[in-house]
Parts: structure tokens; sequence; C-alpha cells
């Protein structure tokens, strides 16, 4: 192996032709795409890009073990602590724009990832807190300073890891989680407009919540009032919280899982929500559409992941085909659905295409009112369309 360039960058050679995607600002480079590299020793391996005639194309890090082989940082410097500092302030910065906090909320997220150019990591705050993802090998390499780097910026109450997803495996790397530093109260709360959680940053889904439907979850609470509302797949209750608290009546949540279930009925109460708590259904989301005769104003389908990879999507549409059917012929005359895909890659235009399929096999005449996304402080970067996993439709049955 060729000793490490100048600088202690190892330096990645693209194969001709393979440029193009890096040129357009995308932040990964394929191990297919790799004609060579110089000077890697470990995964996290800082290094520079290079096109096939030599032009230096950017600057990254590196990882032999991943179909990702090179994730980009930056145009014009290397990957390390003077870079993370300066993409923090960027991120803290785009989230005081958002102002969360005159909305009475302190549950959002710091770094989105590729989003916010610092591939592989993701930063919640819950309250007083951080949640953190350390999911590329990357990250992994400089997660000491990056911690005190938040630290020193944020002075944390605690800061608790999270690093358990599916995304680190693909990396070569074993799950970390576990308390970092400070103490993690109990329960940990968290206000979304005004409303409190109970966050499980423990053993939650992701870092505890999914705050990347704070603002669907508001237009919930909007569209409920004076309307019968279902939740389906509904987790810890977010969306019910805020439907309830519109003037939503009844407010009945469904899930399959006792922890779901059991935490939406607390999130409920705590609340002032006794009503809609003791509507809270254990259940297959499907049979129970299958065995509902009743119709609803308002109903909410944010279903799991039903696609992991690019293999999974055939069947990942049927599912929601299926589910999309079944709701929609329980909507009443007038009423809204709102629909989510959080399958990565399930692009919005296949999505969109099989709910209308849906609505066309139940003859129901619909309306779309608008396209949703993750919240805001979600971003994605303009170059890679894959930080868009979230997606989905309002719709307003017509007859």
């Amino acid at each position: 192996m060729n000793p490490p360039p100048a600088g202690g960058l190892a330096r990645a050679m693209l194969r001709p032709g393979r440029e193009k995607p890096v040129l357009g600002g995308h932040p990964w480079v394929f191990s297919g795409a790799l004609e060579r590299v110089e000077g890697y020793r470990a995964a996290g391996d800082p290094c520079q890009v290079f096109a096939a005639d030599g032009r230096s194309l950017g600057f990254g890090y590196l990882n032999a073990q991943s179909q990702i082989v090179c994730r980009l940082v930056a145009c014009d410097e290397p990957p390390g602590p003077a870079l993370w500092a300066k993409r923090l302030e960027q991120a803290l910065a785009a989230r005081a724009r958002l102002d969360l906090a005159a909305g009475d909320t302190d549950a959002y997220r710091i770094v989105n990832s590729e989003g916010d150019f610092l591939p592989g990591l993701v930063v919640d705050a819950y309250g007083p807190g951080l949640v953190v993802q350390f999911l590329s090998a990357g990250m992994e390499r400089w997660r000491a300073q990056i911690l005190a780097l938040l630290t020193e910026r944020l002075s944390p109450a605690f800061i608790y890891e999270r690093s358990d997803s599916p995304l680190r495996r693909e990396e070569g790397l074993a799950p970390v989680t576990g308390l970092l530093a400070g103490e993690l109260p109990t329960p940990l709360v968290a206000r979304e407009a005004g409303r409190e959680f109970e966050v499980d940053v423990v053993a939650g889904h992701k870092t505890g919540l999914y705050l990347d439907q704070r603002d669907n979850r508001l237009l919930a609470g909007r569209l409920a009032r004076g309307a019968s509302v279902l939740n389906c797949f509904c987790y810890t209750g977010g969306f019910s919280v805020h439907a309830a608290a519109g003037g939503g009546r009844p407010v009945v949540s469904v899930d399959f899982s006792r922890q779901a279930i059991a935490a939406a009925r607390t999130n409920l109460e705590r609340n002032g929500q006794a009503a809609a708590a003791a509507l809270c259904e254990r259940a297959d989301v499907f049979q129970y559409l299958r065995g509902d005769k009743q119709t609803w104003g308002l109903i909410v389908l944010d279903p799991p992941k039903f696609a992991r990879r690019e293999g999974e999507v055939t069947g990942a549409l049927r599912g929601y085909r299926d589910i999309n059917r079944l709701a929609i012929e329980r909507l009443a005359p007038g009423g809204h659905l709102l629909t989510f895909s959080c399958s990565q890659a399930v692009n919005i235009i296949a999505f969109q295409q099989v709910v209308f399929e849906a609505a066309k096999e139940m003859k129901r005449e619909m309306q779309v009112l608008g396209r949703l996304g993750a919240a805001p402080d979600h971003p994605f970067n303009a170059a890679h369309r894959e930080g868009e996993y979230l997606k989905g439709l309002w719709l307003r049955c017509v007859s």
C-alpha cells in the first residue's frame, strides 16, 4: 500500500467518466466509481477525491468496508475539527432562524447528516439535553472532537448516544448506545407547540420521537376540529395528542406495539386527553381497517418503513397501495387523509401513483391539497435526493 500523501490525506481516484455526480454536489462515491486509493489505512481516513484527469473534486473520508466508499464533506477544505466547528455553527444558525422556541417547542434536530454537510452525524435536542448518532466511519473517527464541540457550544445537561441504526452496521461498525455525559431525567419531557411528550431516548424509535413529523402533526391538529380522527401506526401518539387538542372527537389511536400504545396513552393523559387515551387500541392496522365499519373525518397513515433497499420497493408499493385503499374506503365525504412513506428507496412519484391507484380502485374522488415532508429542521442537500426520505400527501375525499 502506498504511503499517505503529504498532509496525511489519502487520495481517492475515480474511474473515467464517474465524476459527474460529485461535480453535481452529490456527497457519496460508491465503490464501483473508484479506480484506486492511495494512502488508505483505516476506515474514516480523511481523503482528497480526484477525477481521472487529475482534477480535485473535493474532500471527504473513506471506508473500504462500505458500499459508499467515500463521503464528501467540502469542496475546498479537508475534514477535521475546524470544518466540524464551522458546519455546526451553520446548522445552529439555521435552526435559530426557525425560532422554534417561540412556538413553545424544545425538541428539534440540530444536525441532519448529509443535509447539514456532516455525513453520518445526527444531533437532536430534547429539552436541556442532546441525543447523538454517529452513523459513519468518519464521524466515529472524530467522535471525541465532535462531542467536545457540542459540549462547548451548547452546554447540554446530558448527552445520550443512540448509534444503533442499521446504517452503522453497513459501515462495519458495532452498535453503541449509552449515556455519555450528565444525567438523564426520568421522565424526559419534551415540548412541541406547547404539548408535552415523554421521550424514551433509551429504547424508543430513532432518537425517541419522530421529530421530522412535527409540522405534519400540527397540520393534523388544525384539520381535526369537529372531525372523527383515526391515527394508524400511532407510535407514541404525537398525531393523536395534537388532533385531540385541536378538537377532534373521537380520536382513536391504533398500533400493534404494546409499548407504543402504552406511550400513546401516557402522552394523551399528560395533555389532559383522557377520553382519547381510553381509545388507544393495540391491533394490526391492516386488520383493523378491514374490520372497521366507521367512516372518519381525518385518517393519519404513518407506517414504519416498508422498504429498506431498492430490491424491496415492489413489495413496499403493494403494501402502500393496500393500506391506502383500506383507509380511503373508510373516509367520510369531505374527510382528509394524511398519508406518508418513510422508505428512502420509494420516491414521491411512485408513492403518489400507488395512492392514486388506491383511490381509483375504491371509486373515490380525491383532491390533492398538498405534498408533505419533513420539518425544516430536517433539511436535505439539494444534490442528495436520498435525503428526502419522508414524503407524504394531504388528500381530501370529495365523494
